[in-house]
């Protein structure tokens, strides 16, 4: 909510522009200079130097100017300076490795470096200790650091300093060691996710002067000290975000009873506090400002809540607490933020609990189980900025009572059981709305032709019954979510010049897309998926070429083309009848990451531009279309693509070969990582912000032998799916350098050859589907070393020989693994019927001669090395017979023996078995 109310007012439409000048140094005798949240940051973005020249400046005042670089060091000569707020806040380059001239400041009381690099200042604490009339010190965000910041000082002159902000630095270590626990005139102390650790410091104690005491989102553990006790002072406290996991009570008993006629602020959100909620009020009757939220706090909220007439901040959001909420929260009069939401509570809330809140600002009831049953006469006594009451029922008509907030700038009335039209006075009442969301309801009829003179950023309508045309939308307008209705088309006159996300998937939308989506700029994500779109998408970029060049007609479609271009990341267009061939709009298109055209009716080949187009693509889905041709060398050269989806179509030839150029597969680290924002979380963050869905919600995919539904999850799947074509040729043995391949489908191809022998090395596999192909030869026993595998489909192929065993052979399909391999007559062996009679062989196979390959031989050099081997053999022997004389009458005295021998025993044997016969 803070984002949408925030954006209502952009201090840079109302800055300066331009550069500060040099004249300023005429006014020699100037003491005040404020230029802060102006854009006067000249061609080099430096922060103006010369400014150490206004020697008679006591304060200066730089703050949110967007300035680059170094802090000048010439800001030393302003000996005079009361006050320097140079405050880069989060959109600053700024940096210093040297504060040297800071300690020449001696008059300064208030100095801030917020958001300014000083992680390469190695004595910034020595300096800023030399400032002894220091009174405000802020240095959030500046990369101070446990290596840079020593834990304690020997002799400190900070002796009136009472204000010390050093937020989101990184102190990491424990929080008793750190040298600001001495600065005992602090009177304001924030340590807000400093990655502080251990228990709270005893010296916490010293600081008796101290008032507010920020240390939430570190990770303190346990008890607070009783030397707390001591800090009667205290108005303030926030502990949120740690793991101090005590019960609440507890945390109350520890707080100073001096303190209690006096305490306003405490922050306990997410501090892993437990026990009933708010029974310890009694003790802090002056409490203003509570923030209880996202702890396991249980129980009812109290009905003495109604004494505590002076809170005006009260969060006991995302707890447990249950029961009815209690008419005396009527009696805060004060109260100007009220936060139960995402609780259990229950019952009704009227007109009664909100008679006395005439100073309530912001409403947050959402989540529970609460029917708001409000007179349609009844008048409130506040006027709202914000009202968030998702979930509770508030139905069947539109709340009459809603009619006089007209300041309200963030209001959500999602599921909340609303039924009919959508009252003519809701687009009046709430046109200055930052966001607007009425979803999950069953609001009916038709919107407004124009909504142009809305202001709302983020509006959300989906899941309701609306009809009709998308109106002309607010120029305002960012994120528009109106998925899920009964919707038919555009006004003519469409346009909306700042949207930047539209979710417009599951209407009835037909006809064509508006010509007017290539005058959006802003435009990011796009999902028209399941319309009843049709024909061709619009080819943005030939008018404006004729327009500027309407002589030449020589030049090429794609440089005509490509002087235009749109921010578009996501385009989802899947479940229409777009028709004609690959949509050239994509030219224009050149941040795509994702794209989704299935099931529509495209034909024709792929272009040879897709990787030059749209060169980060990391989700490729054309399945179920009529694309033809064969699969593009150029596909391959997408280095970033995860989903590779080409699936039903009529594609022919060969699977290219370099297959393995898909870098994003070869790597099982990139898999589990996404270095781009994803617009499939249901919490979508990109550009801006907003909490709405996506696509339907989930996209099909056809993974281990089912068609199973992915959600945001999908950008992790690393798959390639090709099935269901005409591809031919052999399985590219590249294919098996794809390690981080979650899903391989080549199934209903005409693929031949064997199945890769090193298809063992896609370790991450965890589904294989080469059924319904040609391919031959034996399985490779490497199948087995895949141990993610968990779907395996070989069936109606040719494969012959023993089936592979082992590992995760094992356990896949139990229930009937024959149907991995049915269709494969001459396979044998385990699960199959087939008996294996033959003995395992020993020649030289197609296989071997492959990993001979591998290994830099081939089988021609193993039998070459062979021949050579034996001639050199025989050598030997012929020359030792022929040179030594003793060898050679030896070898053939033995020849002789060896002849009388075997004469003697044939005559013997002749003999015996046929001397009678003579």
């Amino acid at each position: 909510s803070e984002y949408y109310l925030s954006r209502l007012v952009d201090p840079q439409d109302y800055s300066l522009r331009g550069k500060v000048s040099s004249s300023l140094l005429a006014l020699g005798h100037l003491k005040h200079l404020d230029l802060s949240w102006n854009t006067l940051l000249g061609d080099a973005k430096a922060m103006p130097g010369f400014l150490g020249s206004l020697q008679s400046l006591t304060y200066l005042n730089l703050s949110n100017m967007g300035f680059q670089g170094r802090v000048p060091p010439q800001l030393g000569n302003l000996s005079n300076l009361v006050r320097l707020d140079i405050n880069g806040h989060y959109t600053t380059d700024l940096y210093s490795n040297d504060l040297s001239w800071l300690a020449r400041l001696r008059s300064l009381e208030h100095l801030d470096m917020s958001y300014i690099d000083l992680s390469g200042v190695v004595d910034w604490l020595h300096i800023v200790n030399a400032l002894p009339n220091l009174v405000v010190l802020s240095l959030p965000s500046c990369g101070l650091n446990k290596g840079n910041t020593p834990s304690s000082l020997v002799h400190h002159n900070l002796t009136l300093l009472e204000e010390l902000h050093l937020s989101f630095n990184n102190f990491s270590g424990p929080a008793a060691s750190n040298w600001f626990w001495d600065v005992t005139s602090l009177r304001s102390l924030s340590l807000w996710c400093c990655q502080l650790s251990g228990t709270f410091p005893d010296e916490l104690g010293n600081l008796t002067l101290l008032e507010a005491f920020d240390i939430g989102a570190n990770n303190i553990k346990g008890m607070i000290p009783a030397t707390l006790q001591n800090m009667c002072n205290l108005r303030s406290l926030s502990l949120t975000y740690n793991n101090i996991g005590m019960d609440i009570a507890e945390v109350i008993d520890r707080i100073p009873n001096c303190s209690w006629n006096n305490f306003q602020v405490l922050f306990l959100s997410e501090a892993n506090l437990t026990g009933t909620a708010l029974q310890f009020l009694s003790t802090l009757s002056s409490l203003n400002m509570l923030d209880a939220s996202l702890n396991q706090l249980s129980g009812s909220v109290p009905v003495e809540i109604g004494a505590h007439t002076s809170l005006t901040y009260l969060d006991l959001g995302n707890n447990k607490l249950s029961g009815s909420v209690p008419v005396e929260i009527g009696m805060l009069t004060n109260l100007a933020h009220l936060d139960l939401g995402n609780n259990s509570l229950t019952g009704v809330i009227s007109e009664d609990h909100f008679a006395g809140l005439m100073n309530l600002k912001s409403l947050h009831l959402s989540f529970n189980n609460l029917e708001v049953i409000i007179d349609s006469h009844w008048v409130p006594p506040f006027n709202l900025d914000l009202a968030s009451l998702s979930s509770c029922h508030l139905g069947p008509q539109f709340p009459n009572w809603l009619r006089g907030q007209r300041s309200i700038n963030f209001l959500h009335l999602s599921n909340t059981g609303l039924v009919g039209r959508i009252p003519d006075w809701f687009w009046t009442t709430f046109s200055e709305a930052a966001s607007l969301d009425i979803s999950l309801n069953q609001l009916s009829g038709e919107l407004p032709l124009s909504l142009e003179f809305m202001s709302v950023i983020f509006l959300s309508m989906q899941s309701n019954l609306l009809t009709g045309l998308i109106p002309k939308l607010p120029r305002t307008i960012e994120l528009l979510d109106i998925s899920r209705n009964s919707l038919n088309g555009f006004v003519s006159n469409f346009r909306a010049p700042q949207l930047q996300v539209a979710i417009l998937f599951s209407n009835s939308i037909s006809g064509t897309i508006p010509m007017s989506i290539c005058q959006m700029r802003e435009l990011q994500v796009l999902d028209l998926s399941n319309n009843l779109l049709s024909k061709e998408l619009p080819a943005c970029g030939r008018t404006e070429l004729k327009r500027w060049n309407p002589s030449n007609k020589n030049s090429s479609s794609f440089n005509s083309m490509s002087s235009f271009s749109l921010e578009i990341t996501t385009l989802l267009l899947s479940n229409n009848s777009f028709s004609n061939g690959f949509p050239l709009f994509l030219r224009q298109c050149p941040r795509l990451l994702f794209l989704d055209l299935t099931e529509n009716k495209f034909t024709g080949e792929l272009p040879g531009w897709i990787s030059e187009a749209m060169p980060g693509l990391v989700m490729l889905r054309l399945r179920s279309n009529n694309f033809s041709g064969h699969v593009l060398v150029e596909i391959m050269a997408l280095h970033d693509v995860r989903i590779l989806d080409l699936s039903n179509n009529n594609f022919s030839g060969d699977i290219p070969k370099c297959v393995g150029n898909l870098k994003t597969f070869t790597d099982t680290a990139i898999a589990s990582d996404a270095s781009f924002d994803n617009p499939f979380f249901e919490g979508y963050s990109g550009a801006t912000h907003s909490s709405m869905g996506m696509s339907n919600g989930s996209f099909t995919v056809v993974i281990k032998g089912q068609v199973l539904e992915y959600g945001e999850n999908i950008v992790y799947l690393m798959s390639i799916d090709l099935s269901c074509n005409s591809l031919t040729g052999e399985i590219p043995k590249e294919l098996s350098s794809l390690a981080g391949l979650i899903n391989l489908n080549l199934s209903s191809n005409l693929l031949s050859g064997n199945i890769p022998y090193n298809i063992g090395n896609l370790g991450s596999l965890e589904s294989l589907d080469l059924s319904k192909n040609k391919l031959g030869g034996e399985i490779p026993q490497g199948l087995s070393d895949l141990t993610y595998l968990s779907y395996l489909n070989l069936s109606y192929n040719n494969l012959s020989g023993k089936i592979p065993s082992g590992h995760q052979l094992d356990i896949l399909k139990t229930d009937d693994p024959a149907s991995m391999y049915i269709g494969n007559p001459l396979l044998c062996g385990h699960p199959v019927r087939n008996k294996c009679t033959f003995p395992p062989r020993h020649r030289p196979t197609r296989e071997d001669s492959a990993r001979w390959h591998e290994d830099g031989l081939s089988e021609m050099d193993f039998l070459l090395g062979l021949i050579i081997g034996f001639v050199a053999g025989a050598w030997m022997v012929f020359c030792g017979l022929l040179f030594k004389k003793r060898w050679r009458y030896a070898y053939f005295r033995l020849l002789d023996k060896l002849y009388d021998r075997l004469h003697v025993i044939s005559v013997v044997t002749w003999r015996k078995w046929f001397g009678n016969t003579g």
